[in-house]
């Protein structure tokens, strides 16, 4: 080791103490070595402005189970802004030669109730990446195996483990920090991303100055011995297959941030179940624009109101957006079809009630799908108008995803019927 690299100094972001429940120190601690900056949550800062960044599994998520009248339910929710945020500055941060460590403090929450959590935490989404295999023990275990004497202080102290990982490709590259009966329980992969088992420290200054110094100690001297500083012009030599490997991880980033974005449109049309008023009409506009493909004209003197345009920019369907904490009314379809008398249409003429039904009470998905009532139903093909909650727009768009459906299916779909159109998972009907 070069002296370079030994003289060394790490500038490294501790993120979000305060969702583990600790109180973060007024000040940053400054070492020889490394200088620990302590930022909030949803601190400003970028992950890849730092040589290095630590965090605590689990604080992009919540979860619980919830014992109702009935027995019990898994609550779950995650921040997924934020962690789209620090997804992106990770991959730069990594990019930039800097490591991240994860604090493995508690099992992993992965699935419940039939539901997939598997991607709800940045410790989640970074073990995914690699194809990493991960399983709870079903209790904590204290006595491990340290296989790093750079991090022997620490775990002796504070080392415990919830969970192991493994890996299908024997040859993965990764090394094994601590283990437990041979299971691999803390580990450092791609040099780059460390995975520690540890308890919560006590609450205390002093506890978290020693806690958190103790790790960065083990990450940087590590760091140092994994990665010697190498000089620019060494890279005036170049592997074919170097140039090769950089190429495709260049297409992957520009393909992941890709997806990424997509993904990031698509769950923006699923505001639409839990909104009301204009933000919902606005939303509304957007899956039937950006989502269905269709033209529409937002502007009109009425509130809530839009209408489905043609290819010759004509209004083939006039569209009442309507958010409700209960269940469809007979007033929300008698302003329907007041909306369509007020705005000059004779009564033939398409009219949508497009509402978001039950949106404080219902917490699963299937408390929000509640059927239209009959007689709302029967009041709906009395006025000449189609109820189409915001579920069953949701469902519709994701059949014409699926190839189940075309758009001029569903324009025919939502102009030349009443009543109610109900969409189901795999199919629809009109009732």
């Amino acid at each position: 080791m070069d002296e370079s690299t030994k003289s060394r100094t790490y500038n490294i972001l501790v993120y979000g103490v305060e969702k583990a429940g600790l109180t973060a120190p007024s000040h940053p601690i400054k070492k020889k070595n490394f200088t620990l900056n302590f930022e909030p949550f949803e601190t400003s800062e970028r992950f890849n402005e730092y040589d290095g960044v630590i965090l605590f599994q689990g604080i992009f998520e919540k979860y619980e189970w919830v014992k109702e009248y009935w027995g019990s339910r898994f609550s779950h929710s995650y921040d997924i802004n934020e962690l789209d945020k620090r997804k992106k500055e990770t991959q730069l941060l990594l990019k930039n030669s800097g490591f991240i460590c994860f604090i493995l403090n508690h099992d992993f929450a992965d699935r419940a109730d039939g539901k997939d959590f598997s991607g709800t935490d940045l410790s989640k989404y970074y073990l995914n990446l690699s194809n990493f295999y991960r399983e709870n023990f079903g209790d904590r275990r204290t006595s491990l195996n340290i296989k790093y004497d750079e991090f022997r202080k620490f775990l002796e102290l504070y080392g415990a483990a919830n969970s192991y990982f493994s890996h299908y490709e024997k040859e993965f590259e990764w090394r094994v920090v601590a283990d437990v009966s041979g299971y691999v329980v803390g580990m450092i992969m791609f040099d780059s991303g460390y995975f520690i088992p540890s308890l919560i420290p006590d609450n205390s200054e002093e506890v978290i100055n020693e806690y958190f110094t103790l790790l960065a100690e083990g990450i940087t001297s590590t760091q140092n011995k994994i990665h010697q500083d190498i000089p620019e012009w060494v890279d005036q030599f170049v592997f074919t297959e170097e140039t090769e490997l950089i190429k495709k991880r260049d297409d992957l980033e520009s393909k992941i941030f890709n997806i990424d974005g997509h993904i990031g449109r698509i769950r923006n049309y699923k505001a639409i179940l839990v909104l009301t008023g204009e933000e919902l009409v606005a939303k509304v506009t957007n899956v039937f624009e950006n989502g269905f493909g269709l033209s529409v004209d937002p502007v009109d003197e009425l509130k809530e109101d839009i209408k489905l345009l043609d290819n010759d920019d004509k209004p083939f369907c006039l569209c009442e957006i309507k958010g409700t904490n209960k269940g469809v009314k007979r007033d929300h379809i008698n302003q329907t079809d007041s909306h369509r008398d007020r705005s000059g249409y004779i009564d033939t003429f398409p009219a949508i009630l497009i509402i978001n039904t039950h949106i404080r009470s219902s917490r699963p998905i299937l408390e929000k799908d509640q059927d239209v009532a009959e007689e709302q139903v029967k009041q709906a093909k009395k006025m000449g108008v189609l109820i189409l909650r915001t579920l069953d727009l949701l469902k519709l768009l994701s059949l014409m995803y699926d190839k189940k459906i075309n758009l001029k299916e569903i324009i025919n779909l939502i102009t030349k019927n009443h009543g109610w159109l109900k969409v189901n998972n795999d199919s629809y009907e009109i009732i």
